[in-house]
């Protein structure tokens, strides 16, 4: 039978392979592009295409798919060392076909490469070997320690090397080892932006079959094989017009739902109480949704009312791959009972929620810039029956000398009022803490007098609603405060993600009105953040 799949079908949600090919002549719009992205891949290619000898056939790419085809064969016979943007002959046999963001020369062949716009590495303690090229030298690799690919996160970046990788050797470029390489947004000291080299073949993945030791890893190219044969067999049922595979319809939410082209096509396949589609916190996973349908729980209500000791025989089969399965079912199904009683908070404790007092009380929250610099420290102030924002912000791309400048402002002016009375500082999770411990690290007075201020007088309201309440959607401020506090945002689409792309506008636009407009909606954001945490607090004190 005569198809090829890209190179994104054995990563992605399998009902897209099925729309794809039963629904050709709808196009679907565009998915999601997360702001950000654009800039960083045209810098990261920009360097690339810098490098002596790099092949560039991104041009070509409004060519027929052969000349196309053929550009990318001629570079690789040309011994070319980096090629950008190439499109592989299709694999009709192998049912393959894909265009290459790189494809790297070695001393044995090719290899494929990728650029993303996310982390992909974390740092380690131990001695393992970590194997990387700066992207100026992407076919020179080095071995280093102290570094880790996210495997269990990024795992999807693999099976789409390994696809590509087994396109290459139906070509015969590939090299002998499958090997792929991932450009993230992580910097290596001394190198910069790095391309990680990823052994396909490294036991580095949980296994997702049903039954399965989920001690018993296996390699990303195992998994593609299992996923890809998957998809092709979906493939033949739609063009021959045979039922699609057991269990595939209706659709599985998961997270990649959320930008998916095919989104408004899944959704009227699917019960409004559905599983998958209501319980959106630590939500289960596609294959342990499955199990449940298979087991004969579709949706909340039937989730909530089952007998969860009697369902387990049933279902955990179905899922040993996945550790915990057990105590992430009975999670889910209290989330399940609160959905449908129409609650989103269930108290854990009785009697009042003991919160420290002061005579000044301080909220402060903090926005950060996608260079992950802090631009902005919002603060709302409670002294002798007054109430007043207070921000120290720079809206403009802040280096290391001017994020610390900002926040030696900021904790001047708290360490004021420390000195004239006695206060107390008010935030929802670390993360304001973390970075002040971090500008602590600049050995600035200031910051190291901040740092240890925080030990003594900061309050985590995010602690002190976690050891009271279980939340059927989670326990984030924007949740918490609008369900039990009644506290509404200004904006109608908050967000710390957004809040990024505002700042954006307000530093970057050319239209001057457009930053301003920007720049006061960052700030209004930000003063409905601090505003947030002193109304749940109120809400706190009145519980009994």
């Amino acid at each position: 039978m005569t198809f090829t799949l890209d190179a994104y079908a054995a990563r992605s949600c399998p009902v897209k392979t099925l729309h794809a090919l039963t629904h050709p002549s709808e196009r679907a719009p565009s998915g999601l592009s997360f702001p950000g992205a654009a800039e960083f891949t045209a810098g990261a290619f920009a360097t690339i295409t810098a490098a002596e000898g790099t092949v560039d056939l991104r041009g070509l790419s409004h060519s027929s798919s052969e000349a196309e085809e053929a550009a990318c064969l001629a570079a690789l016979n040309a011994g070319a060392p980096v090629i950008v943007g190439g499109l592989l002959p299709r694999d009709w046999d192998g049912h393959r076909r894909s265009r290459v963001e790189l494809l790297i020369r070695t001393t044995d062949g090719y290899l494929p490469g990728v650029v993303k716009f996310q982390r992909a590495l974390d740092p380690r303690r131990d001695d393992r070997e970590f194997v990387y090229s700066p992207v100026t030298e992407l076919g020179a690799p080095r071995t280093t320690t102290g570094w880790r690919y996210r495997w269990n996160w990024r795992w999807a970046n693999a099976v789409q090397l390994a696809h590509q990788w087994e396109l290459l050797r139906a070509t015969g470029f590939a090299t002998a080892r499958p090997t792929g390489v991932v450009i993230g947004t992580d910097l290596i000291d001394h190198c910069g932006l790095v391309a990680t080299w990823l052994d396909l073949t490294e036991p580095a993945l949980s296994p997702t079959t049903e039954g399965a030791d989920p001690s018993a890893l296996v390699s990303a190219l195992e998994r593609y094989h299992l996923q890809f044969a998957e998809r092709v067999d979906i493939a033949e049922r739609a063009l021959t017009g045979a039922e699609p595979p057991e269990g595939l319809l209706p659709p599985i939410v998961t997270s990649e739902c959320r930008y998916c082209e095919w989104w408004s096509t899944c959704r009227p396949l699917l019960d409004d109480d559905d599983l998958s589609l209501r319980v959106s916190k630590s939500p289960l996973s596609r294959l342990e949704v499955s199990g449940l349908r298979a087991a004969g729980v579709h949706t909340v209500a039937q989730l909530a009312d089952a007998d969860i000791d009697e369902l387990l025989p049933r279902y955990l089969p179905l899922v040993a791959y996945r550790q915990g399965a057990e105590d992430r079912l009975r999670l889910t199904q209290r989330r399940s009972r609160l959905l449908v009683d129409g609650l989103e908070l269930a108290r854990l404790t009785e009697g009042p929620i003991p919160l420290p007092t002061s005579a000044v009380e301080i909220d402060i929250d903090i926005e950060t810039s996608r260079e992950d610099r802090v631009y902005l420290w919002g603060f709302w102030v409670r002294a002798d029956g007054a109430e007043y924002y207070r921000h120290f912000s720079s809206f403009t791309d802040l280096d290391d000398a001017g994020e610390l400048e900002l926040a030696v402002a900021a904790m001047s002016w708290l360490a004021e009022l420390a000195a004239q009375a006695d206060i107390r500082v008010y935030h929802y999770s670390d993360y304001e803490l973390v970075r002040i411990a971090r500008l602590a690290a600049s050995g600035h007075p200031g910051m190291t007098w901040a740092s240890d201020f925080a030990r003594d007088h900061f309050v985590d309201l995010f602690e002190i609603v976690r050891t009271h309440y279980f939340g059927a959607n989670g326990l984030g401020l924007k949740v918490v405060a609008q369900s039990a506090a009644g506290f509404h945002w200004r904006d109608n689409e908050p967000g710390g993600l957004n809040s990024m792309g505002w700042f954006d506008t307000a530093v970057h636009a050319d239209d001057p009105e457009e930053r301003s407009v920007a720049q006061q909606r960052v700030l209004w954001y930000n003063e409905d953040d601090v505003r947030a945490t002193a109304q749940l607090r109120d809400w706190l004190r009145q519980q009994s």
